[in-house]
């Protein structure tokens, strides 16, 4: 299960165009294979929302709160890995990824491995990109979600970004999963 920490809301956002095109710096610290799996949670978004969703992408050293980045956490920082109870869940659960909305700032956790990672980036990508909890990737509690970008999701990017667009289940399927 993964957590998300989100700071601020869609009202109060600002709809910066560098979120979506701009340069989204992924910090050197992931391995070879998480950032595959990176490249794969963007294209999910990116397939999902008819390439609105195209940054380019750069490596580089990243640190906590850093705009327009994604930044590797090995342990508790940076707004997860700490321990918190829901009050859904019998025990307490660690955060797993954290976006701030305002600051445009991404951290995930480096322990995850596979499609977890992956989904996990791909719906912090989802807050970085000022869409709220939902259905699909964006759901909080992912377990019983199947991991894809919701119509709900790509129906609030919309009202958040400006565009209209015709949803189907192709354009909303998972990404391909990583040889």
């Amino acid at each position: 299960m993964a957590w998300a920490l989100l700071v601020g809301c869609v009202a109060e956002a600002d709809a910066d165009p560098r979120l979506l095109a701009g340069t989204l710096v992924v910090d050197r610290e992931f391995s070879l294979e998480q950032r595959a799996d990176i490249a794969s949670a963007i294209e999910m978004w990116r397939t999902a929302t008819a390439g609105r969703f195209a940054p380019s992408v750069v490596l580089g050293d990243v640190e906590c709160g850093q705009a327009f980045a994604i930044e590797a956490v090995h342990s508790e920082g940076c707004s997860v890995g700490q321990r918190v109870q829901d009050e859904h869940a019998e025990a307490t659960e660690r955060v797993l990824g954290a976006a701030d909305r305002e600051s445009h700032w991404v951290s995930v956790v480096t322990w995850l491995e596979g499609r977890d990672f992956r989904n996990n980036v791909a719906h912090e990508l989802g807050h970085y990109m000022l869409i709220g909890h939902g259905e699909g990737i964006m759901a909080q509690a992912r377990k019983h979600q199947p991991p894809r970008v919701a119509a709900s999701s790509i129906s609030e990017f919309c009202a958040v970004w400006g565009c209209s667009m015709y949803l189907s289940d192709d354009v909303l399927g998972d990404a391909p999963a990583r040889p």
